[in-house]
């Protein structure tokens, strides 16, 4: 895990020192200090830096960024290669000899050997920038589930990128602005979507691309490094027990590469199916016992550390709890704007900081289970959507189903736009929307529509599914794990997230998703061959603060503070008026939607404070 740091610029425009004082940014990243190469040539000038935490070879041979044994190729890399090792001897049969353990110096030298059909190679969570001194040319990509992020800013002869959007502010061509567009997904949808940001003109890099920009002129194109062969359309033959073996196949082949590295590692349990399945299978291939850790709450409707610990004991691992009460949430929600340069709309980010801070003594490597709930359909909207979508178009008479959604359209504010949606797609983002269409139109003063035209219909949950594979989870979840991660120095590796896994389940049926009427229907099948089913049967909880509540008691004065009109007027980029609204219906009904509403105006409020007010 590293931040890396980079740009081309043909106006000469950036210093040495400019470049350290970017990368310094990420220094929270940088226990094993931070490796600049700065190259000023006639007609450019080529930066590239690296704040380095590594996990595989420690040593400072390994440093970055690294420079191939001929010099003719230079690579900064923030990620891991779970293949390397494979890889590697693959190089070795070929006569390369290697000067370090590193998976940095695979990836220089499968590109020397293959060019970029190497990329194609390469199973990880990875962002990069190789120099190619011999064709003069700057190569840029991020991997194909977009695990790792990068961002990007391209002017008139200026060309740079970074893992952090903080480290691009600090270069001295780049002038921050707000970008109005993205501040109506964030409150529609609490993140980013696409390569938008919160800044007008920084991009986030698109997952599963290589950018190739000329040295010398500055042009640059685009091609796809997506490794993805999704089948929708295509329903297997296989029968359920061949289904289930080579789920269970491809899960243990991606949770034993992920457990590489020459750092403690351990992993996230929460309790739930995905993490106990990732606990148990890697329990099941180790000699000793693995470290497991898990978040619990006072409050007992949260709460999942017994749970959790019940789990762990039968799986006999070296287990440890951590409470979040909301004293200490409070301390992390003032830090939240520090942890993101954006706003950031999910509030399990609040858990996910705390953990992350209390682990990073013990270990540098946690390995998650996010993916799980897009990958064997865990969402419960995704049924609400299935369900809403059969009701409208099923032979029901008129006076019933008028009834039916007339209520619903009255208990949930949010379900009449999903009902007026022209299709699945849209019924199912409707109803995880944070504010609805008309609602973010009054909050902006804006004239917005949030309608998708999708290439082709949505017809099953595997689209549904497809859909947050592609977009709710890594422009979400991913950057939400990764950036509490990477600021208390500890890499989160998705144990699940295999490429060939999501393939296979794309050509399943899509009833073995939800059969009988259950979510995970098949991850749950694998789980009851490790752990008995009596110790998973509670419905699961997640890390799930009290939001809520919390508003309304600890967190009260920051909402005060910042919703206050005074505060609101030093921008004016919200309505005023509705915002007093929006924070009076909370208190006179705190329902989640009203406690989320709220939320994602408070952390829009602390990260322009922190972001713009001290300029």
């Amino acid at each position: 895990m590293c931040g890396i740091t980079g740009f081309i610029d043909h106006n000469h425009s950036i210093s040495e020192t400019d470049l350290k004082n970017a990368s310094a940014t990420l220094t929270h990243l940088g226990d094993y200090g931070t490796g600049i190469i700065f190259d000023q040539k006639d007609h450019y000038t080529l930066g590239l830096a690296n704040a380095r935490q590594p996990t595989i070879d420690l040593s400072e041979k390994a440093a970055q960024p690294l420079t191939s044994n001929c010099g003719n190729y230079t690579i900064t890399i923030n990620g891991t290669i779970y293949n390397y090792l494979e890889l590697r001897e693959s190089l070795i049969k070929y006569g390369v000899i290697f000067s370090t353990l590193s998976d940095t110096e695979v990836v220089l030298e499968c590109y020397k050997k293959w060019g970029n059909k190497a990329f194609e190679l390469l199973d990880g969570s990875y962002s990069f920038a190789l120099v190619d001194r011999k064709l003069s040319l700057l190569l840029i990509a991020r991997d194909d589930l977009g695990a790792k992020p990068l961002y990007y800013i391209k002017q008139k002869g200026f060309y740079a990128y970074s893992s952090e959007i903080r480290a691009l502010l600090a270069l001295p061509p780049v002038h921050k602005s707000i970008n109005k567009n993205a501040m109506s997904t964030f409150f529609r949808y609490g993140y980013f979507i696409e390569e938008e940001t919160i800044y007008k003109d920084i991009y986030r890099f698109k997952k599963g691309n290589l950018t190739t920009i000329d040295l010398h002129s500055g042009n640059s194109y685009d091609s796809p490094l997506v490794k993805f062969k999704l089948k929708p359309d295509n329903n297997s033959t296989e029968t359920e027990e061949q289904v289930l073996a080579r789920i269970e196949e491809l899960l243990t082949e991606s949770i034993l590469k992920r457990n590489v590295g020459k750092v403690p590692i351990a992993v996230l349990l929460s309790g739930g199916y995905d993490s106990s399945t990732v606990a148990a299978i890697l329990q099941k291939n180790q000699s000793k016992r693995i470290k497991t850790y898990t978040i619990g709450f006072k409050d007992s409707k949260l709460d999942e550390a017994s749970r959790a610990k019940n789990i762990a004991a039968y799986l006999k691992t070296n287990h440890k709890e951590f409470y979040l009460d909301k004293e200490k949430a409070l301390t992390i929600v003032k830090n939240l704007s520090s942890i993101f340069d954006e706003p950031i709309g999910d509030s399990s980010a609040i858990p996910l900081a705390f953990i992350a801070n209390e682990v990073r003594a013990e270990v540098k490597v946690l390995l998650g289970s996010e993916g799980g709930d897009e990958m064997f359909g865990g969402y419960r909207t995704y049924a609400k959507a299935l369900k809403l979508n059969g009701l409208l178009n099923t032979n029901l008479p008129k006076i019933i189903k008028q009834t039916i959604l007339g209520f619903l359209k009255y208990t949930q504010p949010q379900m009449k736009e999903a009902i007026e949606a022209d299709s699945l797609l849209n019924k199912y983002l409707a109803i995880n929307a944070c504010f609805t269409t008309n609602q973010i139109n009054v909050l902006l003063n804006s004239d917005y529509n949030f309608e998708k035209k999708p290439k082709k219909q949505a017809s099953s949950i595997k689209d549904l599914l497809i859909y947050d594979l592609h977009h709710y989870l890594p422009n979400n979840i991913l950057v939400r794990n990764d950036k509490c991660f990477r600021y208390y120095g500890v890499e989160n590796r998705d144990a699940l997230l295999k490429t060939d896994l999501i393939d296979y389940l794309s050509t399943l049926d899509p009833e073995l998703f939800l059969k009988n009427g259950q979510q995970k229907y098949l991850l749950k099948k694998i789980t009851y061959k490790y752990i008995p089913e009596s110790l998973m049967h509670d419905p699961k909880k997640g890390f799930v603060i009290p939001l809520a509540s919390w508003l309304k008691t600890s967190f009260k004065p920051l909402v005060e503070t910042y919703l206050a009109p005074a505060r609101l007027k030093e921008h004016n980029l919200l309505n005023v008026s509705e915002v007093q609204k929006i924070k009076a219906a909370f208190y006179s009904n705190s329902s989640t939607y009203n406690a989320q509403k709220v939320w994602l105006i408070l952390q829009f409020q602390m990260w322009y404070e922190k972001w713009f007010s001290q300029d």
